[in-house]
């Protein structure tokens, strides 16, 4: 499958999308077309997308995905995407995201714990801090997760992996140097535009990256694929982080993403489109936000 949460200009809660050939259909409707609803109108709240995607594994909406397969694609259910906004395909509120980086061979994995109330959508703008001459970002896949996992072995983080999303993770490299890795990452990142469950994304060894700016498209000769197995990373995080439904844990960066990004001069108003082999793309745009008030504290007596 590959499900997408989506707002609608008619509702100001999220609704539950599937994504077959380029086209999104609102999941609430083809059921109510079928007849016999599993999806009410409580179907449109963040807490159903949770409930339905993550707790239970898409169970029913595999039932809808079948029939759009089957080519029972009723127009009226048809979303039209310059008419909607895309959210990322998690629950923020309900979300803790890891973030592996990179490891040289040999080594056990190192992680740190991201910023989830900073997940953007596809197609949002990036509001970088005011300081930055540019911007920067590293591109990796994300797992989501729909089972916990405690000290797991690789076999059950494997079976706990729902499927993958596609994951920019935004860098101010001014902060960085003056503050710190995380603290330049927890500004924002984006997620999405869909999950693609693992059935659908297959094996991402040979998974090809390619990455445009204005135009000009470079693609990469380094696969999607991490040097370690998710599976293997999961468990090894789960050892010291409890990990639950709904978990995002973003693999290492993609080797020489964020170089080609440069080299395709990704600046402030520039659009960056990623595209990797049966996840899609993802679009965002980089820009300079607001100067923030000055910073006050009072000194202790």
């Amino acid at each position: 499958m590959r499900l997408a949460r989506v707002l609608l200009p008619s509702s100001v809660l999220p609704r539950i999308a599937l994504e077959r050939d380029g086209c999104l259909y609102d999941a609430a409707e083809l059921e109510r077309r079928r007849g016999a609803p599993l999806l009410d109108a409580r179907s449109s709240t963040a807490e159903d997308y949770f409930a339905r995607v993550f707790s239970v594994g898409g169970a029913g909406l595999d039932v809808l995905d079948d029939a759009l397969c089957a080519g029972e694609r009723p127009t009226e259910a048809r979303l039209l995407p310059e008419e909607l906004l895309w959210l990322p395909p998690c629950v923020p509120e309900r979300a803790l995201l890891v973030e592996l980086e990179s490891t040289p061979a040999g080594e056990v994995p190192r992680y740190h714990l991201g910023n989830p109330r900073g997940l953007l959508g596809h197609q949002e703008s990036v509001p970088f801090p005011p300081t930055e001459a540019r911007p920067d970002v590293e591109v990796s896949i994300a797992a989501l997760l729909c089972d916990e996992l405690r000290a797991a072995t690789a076999s059950e983080a494997e079976r706990a992996i729902l499927g993958f999303s596609l994951f920019l993770g935004w860098v101010a490299r001014e902060q960085e140097r003056t503050s710190g890795s995380v603290h330049a990452r927890d500004f924002a990142a984006t997620l999405g535009p869909v999950l693609v469950t693992k059935d659908e994304a297959g094996a991402l060894d040979e998974a090809r990256v390619r990455l445009r700016v204005g135009g000009v498209i470079e693609e990469l000769s380094a696969s999607a694929a991490p040097a370690l197995s998710f599976a293997e990373s999961l468990a090894f995080v789960s050892r010291h982080v409890p990990l639950f439904p709904g978990d995002i844990v973003c693999a290492p960066p993609i080797e020489g993403a964020g170089e080609a990004a440069r080299r395709l001069g990704l600046g402030f108003g520039a659009t960056l489109e990623v595209a990797v082999d049966r996840l899609g793309k993802v679009a965002a745009r980089p820009v300079l936000g607001p100067e923030p008030p000055p910073y006050r504290y009072t000194k202790a007596r």
